[in-house]
């Protein structure tokens, strides 16, 4: 069986960030040193950055566990762009497929059976699915996430590079 197509872009993005920070924080750190606003920063960003995905992308709206004010909504889609994992549309699509399809190799767009590697990276860097986002449409009624997915790209710029 042939493997599928690499994913070139997906493949540069995690390799060389990988790669910068695996060089370029050490190095920083060494050369200039950090102090604790930095390291609070970090410490917030990074916790901001995980609510937002567990709180908003899977409890609130892939799973419907809740319901939130749109102050919290706007938070935690602003959040999702801040951690890279897409769009709430692609997350929450994928992750309710997967749930529909937990036992069906095939189905599963991350499934733990083809391995730990493939369940958390792995799926990412080859095209292995169509992309199916008819599980979602009570995603796209929701404004805050349509503008979220309309602007993702200018939004994780801002929230990477112009928050921090």
């Amino acid at each position: 069986m042939r493997k599928p197509p690499v994913l070139w872009t997906n493949l540069i993005l995690f390799s060389t960030t990988a790669l910068a920070t695996l060089v370029l924080v050490p190095w920083y750190g060494l050369t200039h040193g950090y102090d604790g606003w930095q390291w609070l920063a970090m410490l917030m960003l990074f916790s901001y950055s995980c609510l937002s995905i567990t709180g908003g992308y899977h409890r609130l709206w892939a799973h419907k566990a809740y319901q939130a004010h749109p102050v919290l909504q706007w938070l935690f889609a602003l959040g999702g762009a801040l951690s890279l994992q897409n769009s709430a549309y692609h997350w929450c699509a994928d992750h309710r497929r997967h749930h529909r399809h937990v036992d069906d190799y095939d189905q599963d767009p991350y499934s733990a059976s083809r391995g730990l590697w493939f369940s958390h990276m792995g799926w990412m860097l080859r095209h292995y699915n169509t992309p199916d986002d008819s599980n979602i449409a009570d995603l796209k009624r929701n404004r805050i996430l349509q503008f979220q997915h309309r602007h993702y790209l200018a939004l994780t710029l801002i929230m990477n590079l112009g928050l921090p």
